[in-house]
């Protein structure tokens, strides 16, 4: 199960990168062996993955970016954690990570304070994203598929510009060292403004 929607039309430049980002994941496994995710880790793997999947489809990244951002005292360093270029845009990331249980997302607030670190990151005039990476997590079994149908329906009711999520069939029944179930990865982003 996979799938993206974007809603700003500001972020349409990240489609092709997002095409990408569920291979991925799944060229990560192959080499890797199923036995692991590379989602299960912390936005810095995620970031690896958002990157590599850029560079596949004909864009550029640097990850942990210096950057400057107008303050009332005046210029000051800051630092993305992604900047993502194509030749018509580019947008500057700032990202966290959150594993929540299958059944209780959760995300607005985690959403919120992403997007809020992100306006501190760059110009006002730049596009800078929160970015939240999302690992559903559940002890003892696996999600059935009507629980990832409904964590794909409350993703998609976040107020995001952009979502996209991969539940891949043959990862599902993956458990961690601790034994929790993760069925796959879900990403947002949000444009912070300011």
């Amino acid at each position: 199960m996979q799938g993206m929607i974007i809603s700003n039309p500001k972020l349409e430049f990240l489609r092709p990168l997002l095409e990408r980002w569920f291979d991925c994941i799944d060229r990560y496994n192959a080499v890797r062996g199923d036995n692991d995710a590379p989602y299960w880790f912390d936005e810095k793997a995620n970031i690896s993955l958002l990157s590599a999947a850029a560079w596949m489809a004909e864009m550029v990244t640097l990850q942990q970016t210096p950057t400057r951002k107008q303050t009332e005292e005046g210029e000051r360093n800051a630092r993305a954690d992604l900047l993502i270029a194509a030749s018509e845009a580019r947008a500057y990331l700032q990202a966290t990570q959150r594993w929540p249980k299958v059944n209780s997302l959760n995300l607005t607030q985690a959403l919120v304070d992403i997007t809020g670190d992100a306006k501190r990151i760059s110009y006002a005039s730049d596009l800078k994203l929160g970015c939240l990476f999302v690992a559903p997590q559940k002890a003892q079994q696996s999600a059935t598929p009507e629980e990832l149908q409904d964590m794909v329906d409350d993703l998609q009711k976040e107020h995001s510009c952009a979502v996209a999520w991969y539940f891949p069939y043959a990862y599902r029944k993956l458990r961690n060292e601790s034994g929790q179930y993760h069925p796959g990865i879900a990403v947002l982003f949000k444009e912070a403004r300011g």
